[in-house]
């Protein structure tokens, strides 16, 4: 049987890999967008604060699978199953896996398409960001949105010595994620390091000249930079399904089978919306764990296992200018039993409602065991009895099974 997987990123080769443990004899392909062999996307904000190089983060592929570079996918033929590429080639397949994963918008304002606007995406940006600083007379990196992404580069510019301004459309950073007190922490810690912040901000339009940037704000503020890297959210990259049945929301909306409308289409990845447990109806999950688990569970599926995929919750994780933030579920605003702790540059927060955890934020406090938080939040255990070390950060997995354990001690 003849496996074809579009995207060569970790969703993708954790189904390559599934595949062959379970069935060595089948034929895997996957086609990738890219010039150079899969390495790990996570890894962009440590490569631009030279904390690790390229080459250190290359992706391992399994043996016996073919990957084929520059092959950038332009169509699908569901009916005759033919996968066209924008270079002319076609290939069949018997089972087809969609793993394109999402790019970074950037809207259209005049100059938004010229070489000093980027969107992180791939090593060539990283590249793109270091080349324009080191060729311009003003280094300062002016970032729109200060969403995840912007937040991670925003980190690493300031550890190599980087000027930056955030041009903020809301009035506080990491809206998305964290409650505006969290919001507060963080944007005490920008001010602390000389970092500039602009809030109720938009640009309006972006003029690349001989060395620098200029970039007007729709309040008429002009700026001038290096470069301009925009972090307002992605899109899915899923144009290539256009002319197909597969049904797309803002993702390919995928079954408990990690299927498709579409018959042996399957999906994995930050392309696709999945069950939420705690929202409830479909939704993107872009996390490398959910990939590495949807791209496994896909495999499975389409080997003819049929493996149940329940779905997942929304959790980030990262560590920016001295602080870890670790949110979960309902995160943004209070709802249902909110329960709060703050203390001096460091918060947190957790959202309990019947005796189930459905959201939580904490900063700058590091948690024993974020693993436990989320199996606790997706199979909705109990906790009313835990709410003190729930808070404090200290739930851990033997909290799941405390009476036993009192027992066999």
């Amino acid at each position: 049987m003849r496996h074809l997987i579009i995207g060569a990123s970790i969703a993708g080769l954790t189904a390559a890999k599934r595949i062959k443990e379970i069935s060595p004899q089948e034929s895997v392909i996957l086609l990738s967008g890219e010039k150079v062999m899969p390495y790990s996307k996570m890894a962009l904000p440590y490569i631009l604060s030279t904390a690790t190089d390229f080459e250190s983060c290359n992706l391992t592929h399994p043996e016996g699978t073919e990957i084929l570079l520059n092959k950038y996918v332009e169509r699908v033929d569901p009916g005759n199953k033919y996968v066209y590429t924008k270079d002319g080639d076609k290939f069949t397949y018997d089972r087809l896996l969609i793993a394109t994963g999402s790019s970074p918008y950037i809207p259209d304002v005049p100059g938004s398409k010229s070489s000093s606007v980027v969107g992180i995406r791939n090593i060539s940006d990283i590249e793109t960001v270091k080349e324009k600083i080191n060729k311009s007379k003003e280094k300062r990196v002016i970032l729109s949105g200060a969403g995840l992404v912007n937040m991670e580069i925003g980190d690493a510019l300031v550890k190599v010595g980087i000027p930056i301004t955030y041009v903020i459309t809301s009035d506080r950073v990491l809206s998305q994620i964290v409650d505006r007190e969290a919001s507060k922490i963080l944007e005490r810690t920008l001010t602390s390091l000389n970092v500039e912040l602009l809030k109720g901000e938009e640009i309006a339009e972006i003029e690349e000249n001989k060395d620098f940037v200029s970039v007007k704000l729709e309040s008429g503020k002009l700026l001038k930079g290096s470069c301009v890297v925009y972090g307002k959210g992605v899109r899915p990259n899923v144009d290539f399904l256009k002319d197909t049945d597969v049904k797309i929301n803002r993702g390919v909306v995928l079954g408990n089978y990690l299927e498709t409308d579409v018959p042996d289409i399957y999906g994995a990845g930050d392309v696709t919306e999945t069950d939420d447990i705690v929202f409830g109806g479909k939704m993107p999950h872009a996390l490398w764990p959910v990939a590495v688990e949807q791209g496994k569970i896909a495999a499975e599926n389409m080997l003819g296992m049929k493996s149940f995929y329940r779905g997942d919750v929304l959790r980030n994780i990262l560590t920016v200018f001295g602080h870890t933030i670790f949110t979960g579920g309902i995160s943004t605003r209070d709802e249902f039993d909110v329960y709060r702790k703050v203390s001096d540059g460091e918060y947190r927060k957790i959202i309990v409602n019947k005796g189930k955890l459905k959201g939580f934020v904490f900063v700058g406090e590091t948690v024993e065991s974020p693993g436990a938080y989320l199996k606790f939040m997706k199979e909705e255990v109990d906790i009313s009895n835990l709410i003190v070390p729930v808070l404090n950060g200290a739930l851990s997995h033997i909290d799941q099974y405390s009476s036993l354990y009192k027992v066999a001690l």
